[in-house]
């Protein structure tokens, strides 16, 4: 089973680690060049000394340097990448068996198919994780310095560290390998299952966004002077804290009052996320090893 799954699977692992190698000859020597700067910018002594206080000036030049263009253009493709890879190794999985007849030769075998099914799920969930876990890594690395000087719950980080891309990744296979044993068509499948992948990421980008669950902290900042600066931009926060994230900067009186997601959010909005990818991988593969079990033709 192990050869034949490679054998099957093989033009998708070679992709996956011609992919990987892709990020990382791109992202370590931005991420090297990212930190020499850092440090020539004296960012690490200001922040152990003031926290970002006595030098917002180097704070956004540095940020601007490498939170924006080729920066950014690294990290957008991973907010797709999930959906894409996953449902390019889903679809085939079962959908070319059913599709091609060669189900006929597979499933008669001294193999029962529901350990047929079950073998190959394991073996290609486990390169998923794998390949997951090692993107996870190198842009974990590579966001290390701007993590220090923004908040890694914007959208754009938080998709590539902790536990969202592996998740996600997952979600989408699994859809993929249960819309590919129900419409028995690998294209069909790949289209199916990128759009029921679409449904979860569009949900939590709401949650991330205009519903924002949990709600936003709020704080009331005595405001004296008429805080000049003071702001969704400010550098640091109006919260004092370089990780927090902004949303609204109000006045009310005397006051600030300002809505923001604390820093300490991280893990919490990872495990709501990544939760909701793996509970749908879980559910969605199941289906489909109980609908192979009951298949009698």
């Amino acid at each position: 089973m192990i050869w034949v799954t490679w054998r099957q699977h093989r033009a998708q692992a070679i992709t996956c680690l011609a992919l990987f190698c892709a990020l990382a000859v791109i992202a370590i020597p931005y991420g090297i060049a990212m930190r020499t700067t850092f440090s020539n910018d004296g960012l690490p002594a200001c922040l152990a000394r003031s926290g970002g206080a006595g030098c917002p000036a180097a704070i956004t030049s540095f940020v601007d340097e490498f939170g924006h263009g080729a920066g950014m253009l690294l990290n957008l493709p991973l907010i797709a990448a999930p959906g894409f890879l996953g449902i390019v190794v889903g679809a085939p999985l079962l959908g070319r068996e059913l599709e091609r007849g060669t189900w006929r030769m597979a499933w008669t075998q001294t193999v029962p198919r529901t350990r047929w099914l079950i073998t190959k799920l394991g073996l290609v969930t486990g390169g998923l994780v794998l390949f997951g876990a090692a993107v996870t890594a190198v842009m974990t690395w590579y966001h290390g310095p701007l993590d220090r000087v923004t908040s890694r719950l914007q959208p754009v980080p938080s998709n590539a560290e902790g536990l969202t891309f592996t998740a996600s990744l997952l979600c989408s296979f699994g859809l993929a390998v249960l819309a590919g044993l129900l419409l028995r068509n690998t294209i069909g499948a790949m289209v199916a299952g990128y759009i029921a992948w679409e449904i979860p990421s569009t949900v939590l980008v709401l949650l991330n966004g205009p519903i924002h669950f949990p709600p936003p902290a709020t704080t009331r900042i005595p405001c004296r002077a008429g805080c000049p600066g003071a702001g969704i931009g400010s550098v640091p926060p109006v919260t004092g804290h370089l990780g927090d994230f902004v949303l609204g900067v109000t006045r009310s009186g005397g006051e600030l009052v300002v809505s923001y997601l604390p820093a300490s959010r991280f893990w919490t909005l990872q495990l709501i996320g990544g939760g909701l990818y793996l509970a749908i991988a879980a559910a969605t593969l199941g289906t489909a090893i109980w609908l192979l079990h009951q298949r009698t033709t």
